[in-house]
This record gives structure tokens, C-alpha cells and sequence, in this order.
């Protein structure tokens, strides 16, 4: 028993250098880009699922504005052919950090929820500078649920 638990420690470390060093290359790889196309063109897209996680701060004396439109725009992505999921989510931490993450069968799916009218309300938002900082990541689904 006592093998077991020194090894435990051990495998969890290599496993987290590994993760981490994954990360690093794949936010630089070129499959990873922010644009449709990117994704649509990558052999890793194939038959996968889209995932897009957005961490935003939104700007206090904005919140209620933003709490408003953040609903239409997740109960409006939630009807969408192509959109598996839309949640918001908000931080322990910090009540003015927020995390989106949805989940698109694919690009197109990705490009249909762009062209809708519920998005323009999140784009239109930060165009006005409602948001502190806003940063997107994309990422294939390996293993879901």
C-alpha cells in the first residue's frame, strides 16, 4: 500500500507536466485559431465537436445590462440547430468574471450562431466596453458526454 501512494503523487505530477506542456502547443498550432475555417480545414476536426470558452470581466456598473442580454443570448444559442450546449457561468472569486462555455456540432454551426441576433447583443456589448477584458478559447471535443 504504502508503493501505491508514493506512486500516485508521482504519476500525478508527469501527468500535469505532460497537460501542461500539451497546452503550450496547442495554443500555438494553427488548428487552434479563432476563425471557422481553421477548424473546418483540420484533419483533429473531423466528426468532432466544437467547444468555445470564453472568460469575460464584465465592468460593474454594467452588470445588470450584461445579466439581461447574457440570458437572451444562452436561451437563444440553446435553440440553435448545431448548439449542444450554453451554459454561463459565473466565479466563485470574482462577481464580475464570467465563463461561456458552448459546445457546436461544427463550423458551421459555430458560423450560424454568429450571424444570429442574440449574439449581436454579446458583440454590440463589448463594442460599447461593457467588458473589462474578454479572452476566447476554441477546442475540439475529445472525450463528452
Amino acid at each position: 500500500m504504502l508503493a501505491r501512494s508514493l506512486l500516485v503523487p508521482t504519476v500525478l505530477a508527469a501527468a500535469t507536466r505532460s497537460a501542461s506542456a500539451f497546452l503550450l502547443r496547442s495554443a500555438a498550432s494553427p488548428t487552434f485559431a479563432s476563425s471557422s475555417r481553421a477548424f473546418s480545414n483540420s484533419a483533429m476536426s473531423a466528426g468532432k465537436p466544437i467547444s468555445i470558452i470564453v472568460e469575460a470581466d464584465i465592468k460593474p456598473e454594467r452588470m445588470d445590462e450584461f445579466l439581461a442580454l447574457i440570458q437572451k443570448n444562452a436561451e437563444g444559442s440553446r435553440k440553435e440547430p448545431g448548439c449542444q450546449r450554453f451554459d454561463v457561468l459565473r466565479s466563485q472569486d470574482d462577481p464580475n468574471k464570467f465563463f461561456f462555455y458552448e459546445i457546436y456540432d461544427d463550423a458551421d454551426a459555430v458560423a450560424h450562431h454568429k450571424a444570429q441576433p442574440h449574439f449581436d447583443l454579446w458583440t454590440k456589448f463589448k463594442d460599447s466596453e461593457g467588458i473589462a477584458t474578454s479572452v476566447s478559447k476554441k477546442a475540439f471535443g475529445e472525450f463528452m458526454t
